[in-house]
């Protein structure tokens, strides 16, 4: 039966179980489990608000379809499913339903925590769990994605560090050559001046120069 309230679920979103309440769903976005340590994806999450006085024939015929029933069979069948919950919530003081999630008494308030799953909606990209544990524990398979990248990254750093440094060497040897060289042991020598031979014709002083360099009864439970 709990299969049926799920596939009817999937195509009405919400589902009124007659003498017992209703389930509806929202949607759920990402978040990161501590239990399981998994980021999971978004999805839908199911909720509840309780009426125990609830009459509504669109689930019991849903059922008489699906299972070839009378509407008679079908309301019997739902009630016989109301009944237990109900009598294993007086009982125990709380309901687990597999694929649905867990109701539980809190003082008079029926609360319910409701299980999470996974659409086909477009807007969630395809997205899947991510176990972070087994990432962790087994990191082959991320490392091996991010080799090529690695790589082109690890060439442009190499690029970066013999680029700068010769921007670097080329900017002071053109700005400030004695930096990089030392100074000019000859540099006044074009300011000395000749001196004169005796001779009938005296030499014209020659001069020197050096060029320099060029980044909301119901409680739905929390997370």
């Amino acid at each position: 039966m709990t299969d049926l309230i799920l596939k009817y679920l999937s195509a009405k979103k919400e589902i009124k179980i007659p003498g017992f309440g209703s389930f509806y769903q929202k949607d759920s976005p990402a978040y990161y489990d501590e239990k399981s340590t998994a980021l999971l994806p978004p999805g839908k999450e199911l909720f509840f608000e309780v009426d125990f006085n609830l009459k509504d024939e669109n689930f019991t015929q849903f059922v008489s379809q699906q299972k070839n029933l009378s509407l008679s069979e079908s309301q019997s069948k739902i009630v016989e499913l109301t009944n237990y919950w109900r009598s294993t919530l007086e009982n125990k003081n709380e309901l687990d339903i597999p694929k649905f999630g867990t109701f539980y008494v809190n003082d008079t308030n029926l609360v319910f925590k409701g299980k999470r799953f996974q659409t086909e909606n477009p807007d969630n990209f395809g997205l899947e769990e991510v176990n972070l544990t087994e990432l962790k524990n087994n990191p082959k398979d991320f490392n091996s994605l991010k080799t090529s990248d690695y790589k082109k990254s690890n060439n442009k750093l190499w690029w970066l560090f013999f680029i700068i440094p010769t921007a670097i060497i080329v900017y002071y040897a053109t700005q400030s050559p004695e930096l990089i060289f030392g100074k000019k042991s000859f540099q006044n020598l074009n300011k000395i001046k000749m001196n004169k031979i005796v001779k009938k014709d005296s030499l014209k002083k020659i001069p020197f120069k050096i060029d320099s360099i060029s980044p909301k009864n119901t409680t739905n439970a929390q997370k």
